[in-house]
């Protein structure tokens, strides 16, 4: 009998043995595959927090690595399996220094590079949600009105300003003769005004002298073609 047991308890510690391992290898067949990879929690890293990840090192099915953002640098710490942030703590602050206006005459070389025209007026506004230079541009005898990113330089918007409208008894045409009656000399723009009482062009006239340039800016009404003022530039 006691053979018989020592027969049948060999095989049996085997078989048990053999089971033990068997369900350990095929849990970390499937650990394994729940795992996600290092490069799919960095692409959900970056695109959960808008920075730079760092090398990812793995340990008891946590990731931990540092992620650079504007305003700092922070550990954090993530599930393999389900990529959920287990912690995320700031390690060191880094300032944020907001860029320095543009000063207007560097706008004057951005909007003249552009638009190779004149400006007539130039003025900064800070009252929006971010501060800009409204530029005026003289152009093909119109006034280009164009706003300049204070801070970039890009040229947000553009507007051409109405020249002429067609219930004026004063036309464009005639509004410029009325001008360069008074001032011989270039066209720089026109540009008109409605109002109830019928409105009003702005006419911009150059004169080049030897000595000096004059300009000058001839307000003139669109019904009776008299001139309501004149702004002199010498």
């Amino acid at each position: 009998m006691k053979v018989l047991k020592k027969q049948w308890l060999l095989p049996l510690l085997v078989t048990i043995l053999l089971l033990v391992f068997g369900v350990i290898y095929i849990q970390g067949l499937f650990t394994n595959e729940e795992q996600m990879t290092k490069e799919e929690i960095q692409q959900q890293l970056e695109m959960m927090y808008e920075g730079t990840v760092g090398e990812l090192t793995f340990q008891d099915g946590v990731y931990s690595t540092e992620i650079t953002r504007p305003g700092g640098i922070y550990e954090t710490k993530i599930n393999a399996e389900n990529g959920q942030v287990l912690s995320m703590s700031l390690i060191n602050k880094i300032e944020v220094k907001e860029p320095e206006l543009l000063s207007e005459q560097e706008v004057r070389d951005i909007v003249v590079k552009k638009y190779h025209n004149d400006i007539e007026r130039l003025s900064h506004d800070d009252t929006g949600e971010i501060p800009v230079y409204n530029v005026e541009v003289a152009k093909d005898q119109a006034l280009l009105k164009v706003v300049v990113d204070a801070k970039s330089g890009e040229v947000i918007s553009e507007e051409k300003q109405p020249t002429t409208t067609k219930n004026t008894l004063i036309t464009r045409e005639r509004a410029i003769d009325i001008a360069l009656k008074q001032l011989r000399g270039e066209v720089e723009f026109v540009e008109f005004h409605d109002r109830d009482d019928g409105g009003y062009y702005l006419v911009e006239i150059e004169q080049d002298n030897d000595d000096d340039d004059i300009e000058a800016i001839f307000q003139i009404h669109a019904i009776t073609g008299k001139i309501m003022s004149v702004k002199w530039d010498d």
